[in-house]
């Protein structure tokens, strides 16, 4: 048998794996400082090619939302907040646009409201037929030729006319009516 003289023996293992343990804590944080700052590096480099490439200047643009009041959607012919309107319904995208326009660039009194319905909307498409129906109650029951006018009373329809002569003489009408 040994002989235990008081002294106690550290063993060598146990620093070892202290010294391993602290390596790999080192080791992480310095890939997690590295990871961070190539994040960094990259946010900078990002920023200034944005701000050279003039990206960042249109981001802090204010931008102004605008509604048209004076379209309308074969949905809504029937309850515009009017007692008595117009509708005058064509395809912006003919040929005519500009004259269908010109007809009521006259118009100057604000008694006689006239909204604009696009035919060639995808809302409004479904609407466009060869025949009109000049009786419709409701916008289910709507057929629109071009050019159409259209004039409302109290939700009901009065006149409907579907001729571009008959449109020209009503719309003229309206600018010189008190």
């Amino acid at each position: 048998m040994k002989k235990n003289n008081g002294s106690k023996k550290v063993e060598p293992t146990i620093i070892k794996n202290v010294n391993e343990d602290t390596n790999e804590v080192k080791k992480f944080i310095i890939i997690l400082v590295g990871v961070a700052l190539v994040a960094v590096l990259l946010y900078f480099v990002s920023s200034k090619v944005l701000i050279k490439d003039g990206v960042k200047n249109d981001d802090t643009k204010d931008t102004e939302v605008s509604f048209s009041y004076s379209t309308v959607d074969v949905g809504n012919v029937f309850n515009r907040p009017y007692k008595e309107y117009y509708v005058y319904a064509f395809d912006i995208e003919s040929l005519k646009a500009s004259y269908y326009t010109s007809l009521t660039s006259g118009i100057k009194n604000e008694e006689h409201k006239v909204y604009f319905l696009n035919l060639a909307s995808e809302l409004n498409k479904a609407y466009v037929g060869e025949k009109s129906n000049k009786d419709a109650k409701n916008a289910k029951e709507l057929s629109l030729v071009e050019p159409t006018l259209i004039k409302i009373v109290d939700g009901k329809i009065v006149k409907y006319l579907d001729k571009l002569e008959d449109i020209e003489s009503e719309l003229k009408g309206l600018w010189s009516s008190k």
